[in-house]
């Protein structure tokens, strides 16, 4: 939806990936201009640890990932 994706594209996915990397997820910001045109203004890292409660999966699964 971003007006500006093709000028960060490149920017927003090695971002992406160096959070990613470091075990985090990533969400895209954008804001609304004076024309109601959506731009991309940025990246924020989540973390986002399993919950305790979480199975973990068996060693054949893991194997298959």
């Amino acid at each position: 939806m971003a007006t500006n994706i093709a000028d960060v594209k490149a920017e927003v996915d090695k971002a992406v990936n160096d959070f990613a990397a470091r075990g985090f997820r990533s969400l895209g910001v954008a804001r609304a201009d004076q024309d109601d045109k959506w731009q991309f203004v940025g990246v924020l890292p989540m973390s986002d640890p399993p919950r305790e409660q979480a199975k973990r999966p068996s060693p054949a699964r893991c194997r298959w990932a």
